[in-house]
């Protein structure tokens, strides 16, 4: 027993330690290691809270470039449109060299017949202007003021859209779209019609805008020509400063401001066939208060959790401390028994239990993070073919619509032999409406993803003869046949390779010219081992600036063949081809005036 001079001699780093001192030591350190754990976690929500604003924003632009582009296609439709009824003017007179009387009497019966329409006017290279449907035949007019917007018609261009302008007979704000007609010796004149603008924006407010949204087409010039909001207070005034300096630079997202003043996150889009753009925008401070509000949830949400986990993680270190505290009380100073094993046990289990979570926790972000990127990839596509198929089924109807309605009026008035034209015009417009759809179908259901075909063993004549019977029975006969192989059969899915090798005949039959053939080799291949399909034409060949995107989709679009085209065919092709482990190429590009497109079908993964 100590004396108490020698206690008090005693230093202090010798003093005996508390047991409970040290159980809340052990307490505070465990939990200090538990925060530590949780600064990772704490680092990666960070990460994750800006990656999904960044996400959503993103989101509301794709949105944004989504309305414009819709809206362009739907005024670009609204335009061909109008052109298609102007066509049927040539076409009802049946040759160049009518009468400027027929003429008249035929134009006036279109305007009666398109609400769309205000008048029709025909002028010369000079500006003299013989006739417009809103004076009568004859009536002495003031030279066109559009003149200068109608010379690329005189140098050879096929239509011109014009900006919006003052009209020299009604002096209102109009726009008009114009053709070349030939009227034999009265010589080439410009027939315009003129738009009425409360039509465009009609069509332009058939898009579901949302609240707060706005959205207008401005022309060349920066004019405003229709707008869903305040239509009849900004038509005809010039877009905000810096808009279309914007607009020519990046039709992608930038910051503007609307005529209110109000601050605006905008998308352009041009309207195909014309030089006028659909601009889009939403507010700004809704698209910005979007992304902080996400951002704040789930900052709140991290916040929470954090406090949970330091509260669990203080809660399980002062009960392993407590444990510990027994096992030094039994081993140390001597208290009474206990169940120390279980304790130091338990301390075991609970670090294997957190170091299995651990794991679980990383394989399962891992698992959502590679399924959530996949769905964003494929809901993107879905909604590109969707647009796409719109597209395509909405514009030859509309131009189908327009042609049988002036069918129609003109039927009820004047019954001729001349009413066939346009009637046949409008039954080879429907007539293109099914390969159309049978093309958007094929990219929108059967050729998105990289799902397996079922191949089975089919006869290549077969294959063939279905193809040629796809085609225009005026076309069947300009088809031949060449065979270089006695192989009958391939491993092929038929279906979709009859519709591949039917975009390759429709391609040669309609750029190569009329009643020259075009023929079908088939042949075979060792290396690798494969059928071969060449389909020949003549042609001079496809333009260099249009092979580098030839298989891609819209890598070859037509202006001049009934309206605008999305260059599904031969991107069809492509995948087709993928679908089968074979190739599509261009072996011969106008070479001694021979185009040659070869489809490899590989037979050797089949087998």
């Amino acid at each position: 027993m100590q004396s108490p001079h020698e206690a008090s001699n005693m230093k202090p780093d010798a003093m005996p330690v508390s047991p409970r001192r040290r159980g809340k030591g052990l307490a505070v350190w465990v939990s200090g290691v538990c925060l530590l754990a949780l600064g990772p976690l704490l680092v990666f929500s960070t990460l994750m809270v800006y990656r999904e604003s960044a996400e959503r924003q993103r989101q509301g632009i794709e949105a944004l470039e989504r309305r414009a582009m819709t809206a362009a296609a739907e005024i670009g439709s609204e335009v061909d449109s109008v052109v298609s009824s102007l066509n049927v003017l040539p076409l009802a007179i049946g040759k160049p060299g009518g009468s400027l009387q027929a003429t008249y009497d035929l134009a006036v019966r279109v305007v009666e017949s398109d609400p769309r329409l205000a008048s029709i006017s025909l002028s010369a290279p000079s500006g003299q202007q013989p006739f417009i449907t809103s004076r009568p035949f004859g009536t002495e007019l003031p030279d066109s003021n559009a003149i200068a917007l109608l010379k690329p018609l005189f140098e050879g261009a096929a239509r011109v859209v014009s900006p919006l302008v003052i009209g020299a007979v009604s002096k209102q704000p109009v726009v008009g779209v114009a053709r070349r007609i030939d009227l034999g010796p009265s010589g080439a004149f410009a027939l315009r019609a003129v738009v009425r603008l409360d039509a465009i924006g009609a069509r332009f407010n058939e898009v579901d805008w949302p609240a707060g949204w706005t959205a207008a087409v401005v022309d060349q010039n920066g004019i405003i020509i229709a707008r869903s909001r305040d239509a009849t207070r900004y038509i005809g005034q010039a877009a905000t400063p810096g808009l279309m300096d914007s607009l020519k630079k990046n039709t992608g997202p930038f910051r503007t401001s609307t005529k209110e003043g109000q601050a605006t996150v905008a998308s352009g889009a041009p309207v195909p066939g014309t030089s006028w753009y659909v601009v889009v925008g939403r507010p700004a401070a809704a698209l910005d208060a979007q992304v902080r509000d996400s951002m704040a949830t789930i900052l709140l949400a991290g916040a929470l959790c954090t406090v949970l986990g330091i509260g669990a993680a203080f809660y399980t270190a002062r009960s392993i401390g407590a444990q510990l505290r027994h096992v030094v009380d039994v081993h140390v100073l001597g208290a009474s028994d206990g169940p120390t094993s279980i304790a130091i046990r338990e301390v075991d289990e609970i670090a294997s239990v957190l170091a299995t979570s651990r794991a679980v926790a990383s394989e399962a972000f891992a698992q959502v993070e590679a399924a959530r990127e996949t769905a964003i990839a494929q809901l993107k596509e879905r909604g590109e073919m969707l647009d796409v198929l719109a597209h395509e089924v909405r514009q030859p109807l509309n131009n189908a619509s327009a042609a049988l309605q002036v069918a129609n009026a003109v039927m009820l008035k004047n019954v001729s032999p001349e009413i066939l034209v346009p009637l046949s015009q409008a039954n080879g417009v429907l007539t293109e409406v099914v390969a159309s759809i049978d093309n958007t179908l094929a990219v929108a259901a059967l050729l998105v993803g990289d799902k397996q075909i079922a191949r089975v063993d089919f006869d290549i004549d077969v294959l063939i003869d279905l193809s040629i019977a796809d085609m225009a029975a005026h076309q069947v006969d300009r088809v031949q046949i060449e065979r270089t192989t006695r192989t009958r059969t391939a491993s092929m899915e038929p279906n979709l390779l009859r519709l591949a090798l039917r975009n390759l005949l429709s391609n040669a039959l309609k750029f190569s010219p009329r009643e020259s053939p075009v023929t079908v080799r088939i042949a075979d291949s060792d290396e690798p081992l494969a059928v071969v399909l060449d389909v020949i034409s003549n042609g001079p060949g496809i333009d260099a600036e249009l092979l580098p995107r030839l298989f891609d989709r819209g890598g070859r679009t037509s202006q001049n063949l009934g309206g605008r085209r999305q260059g599904l065919g031969l991107y069809i092709v492509r995948r087709v081809m993928q679908l089968h482990q074979g190739t599509v190429t261009l072996e011969s590009n106008g070479t001694d005036g021979i185009i040659v497109m070869r489809l490899t079908i590989v037979q050797s993964d089949a087998e």
